[in-house]
């Protein structure tokens, strides 16, 4: 023996679990699925609980027909909301590897360069065609990028 054995006793060395990296795994796909199980939980709430309470608190006010939700309600949930992605955020950093932080990184400065150059360019295109803001439209077109840069990263391997 040199020292270590699997299934028990030490003869000189540690004792080592027979599938602890099996057991790690297990352990981390948990951790992943509870952690979105309370950021979906947390974002459901922040987005339906307040506009909830509020209706009920109109109802009983006899105001139930009112124009909009008040501006401070909806910036309200708007930061909440902010919190919650943003804790999800540093949540998901620090549970992935170097390898994934590189993925997420590339695709994030995918975003953010087609964000920053495509606004320019679809500026300088609205204003000559007389056409309407196209932010959304921009929005989508940095989604897809990002998606795309990740997806050709795993592609690649």
């Amino acid at each position: 023996m040199n020292g270590v054995t699997m299934r028990g006793g030490i003869s000189g060395g540690a004792t080592m679990n027979e599938r602890w990296g099996e057991a790690r795994i297990r352990e981390r796909r948990k951790r992943r699925v509870q952690r979105a199980v309370i950021v979906g939980v947390l974002a459901t709430a922040v987005m339906v609980v307040p506009p909830f309470v509020s209706g009920f608190i109109d109802g009983f006010m006899r105001n139930p027909s009112r124009s909009g939700a008040p501006a401070g309600e909806v910036i309200g949930i708007a930061i909440a909301l902010l919190a919650v992605i943003a804790v999800a955020g540093v949540w998901g950093w620090r549970e992935s590897d170097e390898v994934q932080r590189r993925h997420a990184v590339n695709a994030w400065a995918a975003v953010g360069v087609v964000g920053f150059v495509g606004r320019t360019i679809l500026q300088m295109i609205e204003r000559a065609l007389h056409l309407s803001p196209m932010t959304e439209q921009l929005w989508w077109g940095s989604l897809a990028a990002g998606a795309a840069v990740l997806i050709w990263q795993r592609v690649k391997g």
